[in-house]
Order: structure tokens, then sequence, then C-alpha cells
């Protein structure tokens, strides 16, 4: 790895907790990826946008690092059943056709 490539900010995925009584809310760091510590950063409070608050935010294990907070990837929408089957059926079919025996 370069030099520069040691400075640019990684990524650190976050989920939004609320503290309970209160209306303050939290991004989460999981697994920080200097450290891979927990940390928590200010989201704002309820009435407010917390996406606003995403972006860059020094680490509070390495201040003089930054990290850029980002939400997780979404995971992928399962198919249909109908699509399920009907890839299935075609799967069967495929070897069925072949005339190769």
């Amino acid at each position: 790895m370069a030099k520069k490539d040691r400075r640019t900010p990684q990524q650190a995925f976050v989920t939004l907790r609320d503290m309970p009584g209160t209306r303050v809310m939290f991004w989460v760091v999981d697994a920080c990826p200097y450290c891979g510590e927990r940390h928590l950063h200010v989201a704002g409070n309820i009435r407010s946008d917390p996406g606003e608050s995403l972006g860059e935010h020094p680490a509070p294990c390495q201040p003089d690092r930054t990290y850029e907070l980002a939400l997780p990837l979404q995971p992928k929408k399962k198919s249909s059943k109908d699509a399920r089957r009907k890839a299935r059926r075609d799967a069967k079919t495929d070897v069925w056709d072949e005339d190769t025996w």
C-alpha cells in the first residue's frame, strides 16, 4: 500500500440507534477500520434528518485520521417463487433434451 493510500479516509459502516428516554440519536460504528473497536457519533435528534451527519468524521481512536460514515449495502432481494420454479424447470429440461447418450 502506498503512502497516499494510507491517508485516504476508510469507509466505516454504521447503524442508527437512539438513546432510550431521550431524543438523541447516534451513528454506531461497530468495527472501526483502524482499531476494530466500537465508536459513537452524534446523529442529531429525532426531529432532524440523521442522514445529514453522514460523511467524513475524525476517528476517536486516532484523531489525526478520518473515516467516512456510510450505510451498509442492502442485501439482494430474493427472486419470486415463480422465478425460482421456472429456473428449476429450465435446468431439468436442459438435461433431458441432450442427445449425447
